[in-house]
């Protein structure tokens, strides 16, 4: 089974976690202050198709990110080379799924994600594709 949705949004990268010490117990957070309210926002597009997968997993992950005014309009809808890491756009998605349509991220054995400007017939923020791959 293929599952297939779309998220409107500006996709935020997971970031890198801070820990530190407060009252004697430690604190992780996160130095993106946007995170939260993106990964709730996956999760929750994914309600949909919730389903809890077991096993290995296939993702494809296709990022719409905005495009700055100054960028030609010939650019427009083509791959994207600068900050956010699609590394980090992909942990923030899978985290954000998980709980949702699988158990663990591991699950995840293959994975396959591009980044590419905003286009008239494209809006900011993130495709996904999932699937179950044979045993």
């Amino acid at each position: 089974m293929t599952v297939s949705f779309r998220v409107f949004g500006v996709a935020q990268p997971q970031g890198s976690a801070r820990a530190f010490m407060a009252g004697g117990r430690p604190v992780i957070t996160s130095s993106n202050k946007n995170l939260g309210d993106w990964r709730r926002l996956v999760a929750d597009c994914a309600q949909k198709y919730a389903r809890m997968h077991e096993g290995p997993l296939w993702v494809q992950l296709e990022f719409v990110m905005p495009a700055p005014k100054s960028l030609p309009k010939k650019r427009r809808g083509r791959y994207v080379e600068k900050r956010p890491d699609i590394d980090k756009l992909q942990r923030a998605c899978l985290d954000a799924l998980t709980g949702v349509m699988w158990h663990d991220d591991a699950q995840v054995a293959d994975i396959w994600a591009r980044k590419v400007y905003e286009s008239d017939d494209d809006a900011p923020g993130v495709l996904v594709r999932l699937g179950e791959m044979p045993l």
